[in-house]
Formats: C-alpha cells, structure tokens, sequence
C-alpha cells in the first residue's frame, strides 16, 4: 500500500498532464488558454482541488483522458476531497479503455496495492501488460514482478526477466534490483553473479535500499567482485537506514566485529535493537547476550530473558546463552518478563 501512494506522489499527479491527447504536455497546456484544461491545470497546480474538480469533472464526463486522469489522481490522493479508491479507480478505468498507458498503469497499481472491492490480480496484470506494451517504464517493472511471482497469472521467469530488461535499460531502479536477483539466483538469467553485481550497483546508486543490502552482502563476501568491507558497511548502513531489515542486522554485526568499520558495541547495540523489534530471531538473540554480558548497553538480565524468549519463540536456539542466564533469573524477574511479554501480545506490538 505504501509503495502504491508513493509512486502515485511522485508520477501521477502530473500524469493527467502527460498523457493529454495530441502530445500535449503539462506547460503547453497550462499556458494555452485555448485548452480547456488549462483553468483546471493552474488550479491544481495551485492547490485549489476544489476548483480543478469542479472544471475537470464536466470534461472528463465528455471523454476527456486528461480531465479523467486528474479527477482518478485527486480521488486517490484525497486532494481536497476525503479519499475515495474507488471512484478513483472508475475515472482510471475511463482514461484506460481510451488506451492511455498512464491511466492502465494507475488502474493496475489500484487493483494490486489500493485495496479495491473488486480487486483482481488477472485484470490487474492485463492491465500492466496494456501500459508496459506502450513503454511505461514503472508498468514494465510491475509486470515483471507479477510474472516472478505468479500474482494474476502463471508464472514466467523467464518472462519476467524480459520486461525487468527492457525497464532496467531506461533507468528504472526497482527492475534492475529485481533483475539482478533473477542473475544472482540463476533463474530466469542464466547464474552471473558479476550481471548482478553490476544491476544491484546501478539500482543502489538510484537509493534502491534492497539493491545496496544485496550488494553490501556481495561486497562483504567477496561474491561476484572484490571483497570490501568497508563499501559494504556503508551499504549496509544506506539499506538500514531506510529501514531494510537484514541490512539492519548485518550493520549491528558489522560495529560488533569491526568490519569495515571501527568497533563500536553501542552501535551494535542500537542496530540489533532496530531489527530485534521487527521481529529479527537473530538479532533478538544477539540482543539478549548484549544485555546478558553488558556489552554496549547496561547489563540488565530482564532485558536479556525478554530478548532471548522473543528470539526463542521465533525459532531461535541458544542453549549457550540459555544455560549462562538461567541461574540469574529469579521468580520476580521471570514473572515480570512474562508479563511484558503478555502485554506486548495483547497490544498485537510483540515482535515476530
């Protein structure tokens, strides 16, 4: 869901523009008075919804792609209005059926991610299908991701490497990610790990945050190019920055080992306290003997049982670590880290 809204701030808010019939573009549009638009164009672009709604509502009404495009973004994004998927999705659908790529593309990213009623991963696919075919890049990656997974349809890797390929080749960081995953694992691409290296560097200098925990992984092993740790930390830290789980636990190890980076157990411990409570086992573990040996944190054997009974539930096994404690748990303190343990769940916070 929050991949879907994210892409519509970013491209559909102007897509009504781009799209408009006859090549025209948003500021020729917009400075043409002789385009009906143009009154909706200057208020929209001005904050004034209402306005824009009220002009482009009777246009789009009359067949309008532009009008029809902007009334789907405004739904959707709630400008002005309380959102409404729905009647955005029916505007979308509108602009499509007039073979608008933009419009199928925002139609297909409704079904699969906004949650519709009528919802359908097959219609959603053709739909991704129809704008890919007419070299909508962002359709392209979709699809692709559609076809790697099954999701609307049989799946295709083979297929799916061919529109990752072709969106890949215009820049598009989330198709070369997933390109490069197709290469590191052999399917779909023949096995070539330097191939994945290489899409996982171009995806990771976009901000792709899963590319650069790939890459980091790579840089840190040696697999595919040179070994580096130092590059690798750094990745490690971009990807755990914007929240990439793995990477997140792979930087606390990183402070804790010092590779590639200077030790520093109370980075350590703030990293594996980040993936501990997304529900990282490992990192839940490792978290509990921090606490257990006073490491980076103060040593605090309650907070050492928590972490361990989290981890431990979550599949983790530490018999080391289960044996060195247990003489220091005391009724009270057992008592207590069930009882938070009992709160978390009843919250429906608990890590897992």
């Amino acid at each position: 869901m929050r991949r879907f809204f994210v892409a519509l701030a970013f491209g559909l808010s102007l897509a009504f523009a781009l799209s408009a019939p006859a090549g025209a573009q948003e500021d020729s549009a917009a400075e043409n008075p002789a385009n009906p638009m143009a009154p909706a164009l200057e208020a929209y672009r001005a904050g004034q919804f209402e306005k824009a709604l009220l002009v482009a509502t009777p246009l789009a009404e009359k067949g309008n792609v532009s009008a029809q495009l902007m009334l789907g973004s405004i739904f959707n994004n709630g400008e002005g209005v309380t959102p409404n998927p729905e009647e955005a999705a029916r505007w979308f659908k509108k602009a499509a059926e007039q073979g608008d790529a933009g419009a199928q593309y925002a139609l297909a990213m409704l079904m699969e991610y906004g949650r519709l009623k009528a919802a359908d991963p097959a219609t959603a696919r053709k739909h991704f299908r129809d704008a890919a075919e007419q070299d909508h890049v962002a359709a392209q990656a979709e699809l692709g991701l559609m076809y790697t997974t099954g999701r609307g349809g049989p799946q295709d890797l083979a297929e799916a490497a061919k529109w990752f390929e072709r969106a890949a080749v215009k820049g598009n960081a989330n198709a070369q990610y997933y390109l490069g995953t197709l290469y590191a694992a052999g399917k779909g691409k023949p096995r070539d790990l330097g191939e994945a290296a290489r899409y996982f560097g171009l995806a990771a200098g976009k901000g792709q945050p899963q590319a650069a925990y790939q890459l980091g992984l790579m840089l840190q092993d040696g697999v595919g190019m040179d070994k580096n740790p130092a590059r690798a930390a750094d990745l490690f830290e971009e990807a755990a920055q914007k929240g990439v789980l793995g990477a997140q636990t792979s930087l606390a190890f990183a402070y804790l080992n010092g590779e590639g980076v200077d030790r520093n157990d109370t980075l350590a411990a703030k990293w594996f306290a980040e993936a501990a409570m997304r529900g990282d086992s490992l990192a839940q573990d490792r978290l509990a003997r921090l606490y257990f040996l006073g490491q980076g944190v103060t040593r605090d054997i309650s907070a050492a049982l928590l972490w361990l009974t989290l981890a431990e539930r979550n599949g983790m096994t530490d018999e080391t670590l289960r044996s060195a404690i247990e003489p220091e748990i005391t009724p009270e303190i057992r008592a207590a880290v069930e009882a938070e343990i009992g709160k978390l769940e009843k919250a429906g916070s608990a890590p897992d």
